[in-house]
């Protein structure tokens, strides 16, 4: 009986962090989250179908906003440094939950495209606070730990949240979509109070210290930020150019798409935190950051030979590509953490953590057009200049941070 109840306790550990300030985290990112997947579920239909804005103008105001926000990422980590990263990271949550709310009362383009800036920067600073106390709660294989387990938390919170999105959906009334919506500001203001309750951080930059930009000067950190950019263009695949491919390029159901994007979000649930394990010295991490390099670009071959071929063998053809794919995806992010968090500077870690926050933003930002036109405007050709992108891209991110082509120090 001893054995059995140890066993569940050490699953229950699993699952649950025992460290009080990891679980008030990952309790905050579930409530986050579960909001996100309501919102970023209905947003588009609700202000198209029920507002009245083109999907023009709400694709536009979504790319501006997301333009502005990356512009306060870098002094988002100077704050960190100065101030600590606790208490501006809860009322930056609990600010975009009060902007969630006037954008139930917003009718015309100029409040969405000015409400929507402003989430975006508030939720720019929050995401830049938490990699700040990311860092600070740990070190080296820790560090990347953490952020593994607060990344399968975000899968699991926006699943919930898209399931009972889809309950608007099904309703398709106004009121419906108005409530997924308040109901994700709630959650908002819910997960700032909660992260309130994480230990006070220490500032690592004394408040008399002139401001430095040692980030940005830092070639080395830069030049590894720039490739992480390029890499980080495979999770606008899976969003953007995937569904257009299967849908428009291949006789798989279009209802495949969800099977796809099923098996992404199970694995990275499931398995993101054992793929973690051993990333936390930076050369492990680059040698990671290569491997998954390699399976990105043999799923962009596999996604590519789904055209042209039988509707089974396109369906067996795609979900292979996704299981590579998602390989590629699982140990690419815990290189990705174990380089931003092993290049930086401790005493800036902030500072640098906002910086590298840029690969993702720019990533999201211009990758929508970019894989389109890989995908879709060139089709296979471009899926084969894609795959050449991600595996030299991986050999220099290899390259830059061990200084060896091929070798991997110990």
């Amino acid at each position: 009986m001893s054995a059995v109840a140890n066993r569940i306790q050490h699953m229950r550990s699993v699952v649950i962090p025992t460290d009080p300030a990891k679980r008030t985290m990952s309790l905050s990112t579930l409530i986050n989250t579960f909001g996100n997947g309501l919102f970023m579920t209905i947003e588009v239909i609700y202000f198209t179908l029920i507002v009245g804005l083109s999907p023009t103008k709400v694709a536009l105001a979504l790319s501006i906003a997301g333009g502005v926000a990356l512009s306060v990422s870098v002094p988002a980590g100077h704050i960190s440094d100065r101030f600590g990263p606790r208490d501006i990271a809860a009322l930056a949550m609990i600010l975009e939950g009060l902007l969630m709310f006037a954008l139930l009362s917003v009718h015309t383009y100029l409040p969405f495209l000015l409400v929507n800036i402003g989430m975006g920067i508030l939720g720019n600073i929050s995401q830049t606070m938490r990699m700040a106390t990311i860092a600070k709660l740990g070190e080296g294989e820790e560090r990347v730990a953490i952020r593994a387990y607060q990344r399968a938390i975000t899968n699991f919170g926006i699943s919930l949240g898209t399931v009972f999105a889809g309950i608007a959906l099904a309703v398709n009334t106004p009121l419906g979509y108005q409530l997924m919506l308040a109901g994700d500001a709630v959650t908002f203001i819910l997960a700032g109070v909660v992260f309130r309750k994480m230990p006070y951080m220490e500032p690592t930059v004394e408040r008399g210290e002139p401001i430095s930009f040692q980030a940005l000067r830092d070639k080395r950190f830069v030049a590894a930020t720039a490739l992480n950019a390029i890499n980080s263009l495979h999770f606008v695949l899976q969003s953007v150019a995937i569904p257009l491919w299967v849908v428009r390029e291949t006789t798989a159901p279009r209802w495949w798409v969800s099977v796809i994007m099923m098996v992404n979000t199970i694995a990275v649930m499931l398995f993101q935190v054992a793929a973690s394990k051993g990333s936390g010295p930076i050369f492990a991490g680059a040698k990671l950051y290569r491997r998954a390099s390699l399976a990105i670009a043999i799923a962009c071959i596999l996604y590519s030979t789904s055209h042209g071929v039988s509707a089974i063998t396109a369906s067996a053809l795609l979900v292979l590509a996704s299981a590579v794919h998602v390989y590629g995806e699982l140990i690419g992010s815990a290189g990705s953490w174990s380089i931003g968090f092993g290049l930086a500077d401790e005493k800036h870690q902030g500072q640098y953590q906002g910086v590298w926050s840029l690969s993702w933003g720019l990533g999201g930002t211009l990758g929508p057009a970019f894989v389109t036109l890989m995908a879709i405007t060139l089709g296979q050709e471009g899926w084969f200049i894609m795959a050449g992108i991600f595996l030299i891209n991986g050999i220099l991110m290899h390259k830059l941070v061990t200084r060896s082509w091929i070798s991997t120090p110990a």
